[in-house]
């Protein structure tokens, strides 16, 4: 019961002062934020803090994990079989993936807006290549696949598609009309599908053209 107690104490701690820096990130950069002004605003004092954190940093190594917890939860583990090949079809983990995000909006508008931490976005980079790496190798493995020859390095690719959709997130959190989840599935696959050209309108009928955006 004690342990139960404490867990409990821990995560409201937590809570408190995540909402806490939420807030105060839209008054400043992450790098200004103290942590004196961080329990000031959750009305906690500072040992609580320093009970649970070494440091800013380390909290916000604590707020990753966390995220990263629900997320993969929320988008499950790799499926043995084989997504649909329609663009127009995404995934369910590419849905369940916005929609993760869309319901805790506040809290990555923050961590990877403008005034956010390079440690949360870097690891969020991070994490996202792990997913789809790991994604990829299952697909790889699956019979009836065949590859054809690489048109750049896979950590390239995969480096490139991760920094394309946290751009996204941070973009899509701060846009307005609020397009859903499902339409950011959507038009992300379908963009990963296409070209930037043809996710324009600019088909393969223009290729004679030498359209170069």
């Amino acid at each position: 019961m004690a342990n139960q107690a404490n867990a409990l104490r821990a995560q409201r701690t937590h809570k408190l002062l995540q909402d806490a820096l939420v807030e105060l990130l839209e008054e400043k950069h992450f790098e200004h934020v103290t942590v004196g002004e961080l329990t000031r605003r959750a009305m906690l004092n500072r040992a609580t803090f320093y009970r649970h954190y070494l440091d800013k940093y380390d909290f916000v190594e604590k707020i990753f994990e966390a995220a990263a917890h629900a997320l993969s939860a929320a988008i499950g583990p790799p499926r043995v079989g084989l997504d649909s090949l329609d663009a127009d079809q995404p995934p369910d983990a590419w849905v369940a993936f916005f929609e993760h995000i869309a319901e805790h909006t506040a809290l990555y508008r923050a961590l990877l807006g403008k005034n956010g931490s390079s440690r949360f976005v870097l690891h969020m980079r991070d994490y996202m290549i792990q997913v789809m790496n790991e994604r990829e190798q299952l697909r790889s493995r699956l019979p009836g696949i065949k590859r054809g020859q690489e048109a750049m390095p896979r950590k390239v690719a995969l480096a490139f598609t991760a920094n394309l959709l946290l751009s996204t997130l941070a973009w899509w959190l701060e846009d307005e009309p609020h397009y859903s989840p499902r339409e950011m599935a959507t038009w992300f696959r379908r963009f990963l599908f296409s070209s930037y050209p043809q996710a324009l309108g600019f088909g393969p009928q223009h290729e004679e053209k030498k359209i170069q955006l």
